[in-house]
C-alpha cells in the first residue's frame, strides 16, 4: 500500500469514475505527479508560459516552476526538468524523480 492516496482527476479536471460510478483512487507516483501538476496550475506559473515569446521570461518562469517542485518533500531535489513538447503544441513536460516511487512525468 502507498503512503500517498488521492482521488484521480482526469485531464478534463474532473473526478475519474470506475464502471460502477465510484471515484477512482490513485496512489504513489500517480498521486505525487497529480499533486505537483495541481500545485503548478494553482500557482499561476503555467498560465504565464502561455503565449510568452521572450526566451528570458520563459527561462525565469521555468526556473520558478522547478523551484516550486523542489519544495515537495516527496521529490528528490534537483531532479526536476522541463522540456518542450516536440509536437508543436506549445506545451511542456515536467519530469522529476520521487524519493520512493521513481520517475514522474506530467504535462503542463
Amino acid at each position: 500500500m502507498s503512503d500517498f492516496e488521492d482521488l484521480l482527476i482526469s485531464d478534463e479536471r474532473d473526478l475519474s469514475l470506475d464502471a460502477g460510478g465510484f471515484p477512482v483512487i490513485c496512489s504513489g507516483r500517480v498521486s505525487i505527479g497529480q499533486d505537483i501538476k495541481h500545485r503548478i496550475l494553482e500557482s499561476g506559473l503555467a498560465l504565464l508560459l502561455i503565449g510568452e515569446r521572450d526566451p528570458r521570461k520563459i527561462a525565469q518562469i521555468k526556473n520558478q516552476i522547478l523551484l516550486l517542485v523542489d519544495t515537495d518533500e516527496r521529490v528528490r531535489p534537483g531532479t526536476a526538468q522541463i522540456v518542450a513538447d516536440n509536437n508543436d503544441s506549445g506545451g511542456y513536460w515536467l519530469t522529476a524523480t520521487t524519493m520512493k516511487y521513481g520517475d514522474i512525468q506530467v504535462t503542463l
